[in-house]
């Protein structure tokens, strides 16, 4: 019967190895194994360690016979190298345990199974504090396939000399997006809507520092344009367009979308979670503090930062500004360049304009000097940088790095591969020099995205682990003559890492030229801390741009220009092509149209030269929004023809508004000279006239004297006047000259008349003899005298 038994499993045995050895001539080795999990995450005396993980048939044909073991060692890890060299292979030095599990069926081709084997804490092989290898290998026959590595830190779990003391950990939580916005309150895109939602990226990370907040101590790190972002979305908003701003005919069109509740609730958890906790923000939209600094767009820089914590305040209802009352009010005085990688002048700028006491940098850019056989403490200063001596918090680059291989898309075994690793990493840190408490900074990728679960893991890694203590950046950086600091090498002259090209920069430098005249003109401050105008330079300053293609930086950049382009050609002078002047001086009307949604402030100037002077330039003046103002200009021709005149549009300031300027002919003549001319001569002839009027009525009232002598009732001779009627007014027998009195000649006139009318009438009773015809002759002379109006 033994016989039977002993050669039945020889034929299984021999079975299994034959599948084995067809599935590796098939295409190499037959499986793939994966550690999934390690319960608990680090190992104490006594306490047994649970290994999970799968096995997958990578080949076209059936596997049996399949086990899977566990490795480890007695002896720990002595550096950081050596952790990442028996993650890649090169090194082996583990062995196997002896204790194993077998997979009870065979594996179909493709298919995957779970296995999981109990280590007790009787058989662990450790004694001492640190870092030891773990692995999981799959056998065939007593025939190693493949193997799974990771470690297992292990602790004593007593007090006792020489134990390790506990390093000061802090977390840097980044909330930091892409630019979603451009010219206009749209946004771009609308890749936040899934972010902001259940399973996003921006949904979970908010959750697991929403959980761990307070017990991490993390340092919330936040970019004040996904606040404006996820406030737009928490209204009714449009998306596309051009830059986000309406289409115009034949552009891209624009879609509205609801508003968005996952947006809202993300927004008021923000709010809730950051509420008493550290918080800085980066410059708007996380503009590219080393770009900038390199370029000389130091005013942009500025911009974003005070811009920034302004918005920043409003939406979390908190001052940015201030970086007096304690730790937490501290943190608003930080910086965190991109990839944390800054040159002395980048620091210099930061310490003088931008109120940033303390930066962030990798611990690749100031590395120590000289290298030393452990990790120093994260704390660092910059003596030789600026005049202040900014205070340096550095990173740890591994870390950094590791926190980065892991995405959303990753699968249980990486997710599981990053939290073992990073716990492994914070204690060979401590195990180094054990005695020596010194202090890490832990800063994931600025737009970190990782697999579901990872965070919260990590966080729980952080606050549960024994060898670390949850500290804030804060803390650390008021630490004065922290504990394991070394000397370390000032930040470099120069960074690689400034990603604008000089094409770029110098249509920068252009927008920013729109930019300040478009707002120096706006009649009413915008509504919000960060305009329009603002947030349109600052996306395409943004360090997301990093490691993309140039291509969307620049588009983007040019749909920006031609919608600020746009809005400079709304505002016109409006005039006639040729005005005439009666003369060499006139009036003439200018319009300015504005065409714009908001009012503006703007100055007329009419440019000096082209023969023609304004004899009082206009003032500053308000035009409202989509009406125009008449402004009417005294003019002076320096002589008679055509002028040219030009106008120009300025800003309160003085600046030049492009494209708002225009000439027009103006065509002095001399009607204005002829017009005196005839008006004066016309009036000397009145003068002259009234002159002799005045000296004939004289002479006239000189004969009426001299006929006063004849007896009563004689007749008057021929070419003599009748006697005045008794009742006549002195003044219409004075015959005095001038414009008032020549009212009342005529009735002194018509009462001559009258008089010698009774004469001839008289005549007919007499009989109409040669005599009377002479007299009505004599009559009819009389009656024309110059100035008479009743001639007949």
């Amino acid at each position: 019967m033994a016989l039977c038994v002993l050669a039945l499993s020889g034929v299984m045995l021999g079975g299994a190895a034959a599948s084995v050895a067809a599935a590796r001539q098939a295409g190499g080795v037959p499986v793939s194994l994966a550690i999934t999990s390690v319960s608990p995450d680090f190992a104490s005396p006594g306490r047994p360690v649970i290994v999970s993980g799968t096995v997958t048939n990578t080949s076209g044909s059936q596997i049996s016979g399949l086990s899977v073991s566990l490795r480890s060692s007695r002896f720990w890890f002595t550096s950081r190298e050596a952790l990442q060299e028996y993650a890649d292979g090169t090194t082996q030095n583990d062995s196997n345990l002896g204790v194993s599990t077998d997979l009870a069926k065979p594996l179909a081709p493709r298919a995957t199974v779970s296995w999981r084997v109990t280590l007790p804490g009787s058989q662990l092989p450790m004694s001492v504090f640190g870092v030891y290898p773990l692995a999981a290998e799959v056998d065939s026959a007593g025939s190693q396939l493949t193997v799974s590595r990771t470690f297992l830190p292990f602790w004593p779990g007593t007090k006792s000399r020489g134990d390790a003391q506990r390093q000061d950990v802090a977390w840097i939580w980044p909330l930091i997006d892409q630019p979603r916005q451009g010219r206009c309150a749209g946004l771009l895109n609308n890749g936040l809507a899934a972010s902001f939602g259940s399973g996003g990226r921006l949904a979970g990370l908010l959750q697991a520092g929403l959980s761990y907040s307070q017990s991490a101590h993390l340092t919330w790190a936040i970019d004040p344009a996904l606040l404006s972002n996820a406030a737009v979305m928490s209204k009714p908003y449009e998306v596309g367009g051009v830059a986000g701003c309406p289409s115009r005919p034949g552009g891209p069109a624009l879609r509205p979308e609801q508003a968005s509740q996952p947006a809202r609730a993300w927004l008021a958890g923000l709010r809730s979670a950051t509420a008493g906790q550290q918080v800085f923000v980066t410059p708007y939209d996380d503009a590219d503090i080393a770009a900038l600094t390199r370029y000389n767009l130091d005013y942009d820089l500025d911009q974003a930062f005070t811009e920034g914590r302004l918005l920043a305040g409003h939406a979390l209802d908190r001052d940015f500004t201030s970086t007096a009352g304690g730790t937490t009010a501290a943190a608003y005085g930080m910086a965190w360049p991109a990839d944390g990688s800054a040159n002395r002048a980048d620091l210099a700028h930061l310490a003088a304009s931008d109120k940033i006491s303390t930066v962030v940098l990798d611990s690749t850019t100031m590395p120590p000097s000289p290298e030393q056989n452990f990790t120093p403490s994260a704390q660092a200063r910059t003596p030789d940088a600026t005049a202040s001596g900014m205070g340096v918090l550095v990173s740890d680059d591994t870390i950094t790095q590791l926190l980065g291989s892991a995405s959303a898309t990753s699968g249980a075994a990486t997710r599981f591969s990053v939290e073992q690793r990073f716990l492994a990493e914070t204690a060979m840190i401590a195990a180094e020099q054990p005695g020596l408490a010194r202090s890490i900074v832990v800063a994931p990728p600025r737009q970190w995205d990782p697999p579901a679960g990872l965070a919260s893991h990590l966080l729980g890694e952080t606050v549960r682990a024994p060898w670390l203590r949850p500290v804030s950046l804060a803390r650390l950086a008021a630490v004065r003559n922290p504990v394991g600091q070394v000397t370390r090498q000032d930040p470099p002259r120069k960074v690689s890492g400034a990603q604008l090209s000089q094409s770029l920069v110098t249509q920068v430098r252009q927008l920013d030229q729109q930019v300040q005249v478009l707002t120096s003109i706006q009649a009413t401050p915008p509504p919000t801390p960060v305009s329009g105008l603002d947030r349109a330079v600052f996306a395409i300053e943004s360090s997301a741009w990093r490691g993309r293609a140039a291509a969307g930086q620049h588009a983007l950049a040019n749909q920006i220009s031609g919608q600020l382009t746009s809005e400079e050609h709304q505002l016109k002078i409006v005039v006639t092509q040729r005005e005439q002047l009666t003369g060499k001086t006139g009036t003439v009307p200018v319009s300015i149209a504005n065409r714009l949604h908001y009012d503006v402030r703007v100055r007329l100037q009419a440019d000096p030269g082209g023969g023609v002077t304004v004899k009082k330039q206009p003032r500053t003046m308000t035009v409202p929004a989509e009406e125009q103002v008449i402004v009417k200009l005294q003019v002076t021709a320096s002589g008679v023809g055509s002028t040219n005149l030009t106008l120009s549009l300025l800003t309160p300031g003085g600046t030049p508004i492009p494209d708002a300027r225009t000439s027009m002919t103006i065509q002095a003549t001399h009607y204005g000279t002829l017009a005196l001319v005839i008006i004066a001569a016309v009036l000397g002839v009145i003068m002259i006239s009234s002159g002799i009027r005045t000296f004939r009525r004289r002479g006239q009232r000189g004969r009426d004297d001299a006929s006063s002598s004849d007896p009563p009732g004689a007749s008057p001779g021929p070419g003599e006047a009748a006697p005045a009627a008794p009742d006549a007014s002195p003044v219409a027998r004075s015959g005095a000259a001038g414009w008032p009195e020549s009212r009342d000649r005529p009735e002194k006139a018509d009462t001559v008349v009258s008089d010698r009318i009774k004469t001839r009438r008289a005549g007919p009773r007499h009989g109409s003899t040669g005599h009377d015809l002479a007299e009505r002759k004599e009559t009819d002379d009389y009656a024309w005298t110059p100035g008479r109006t009743d001639r007949r």
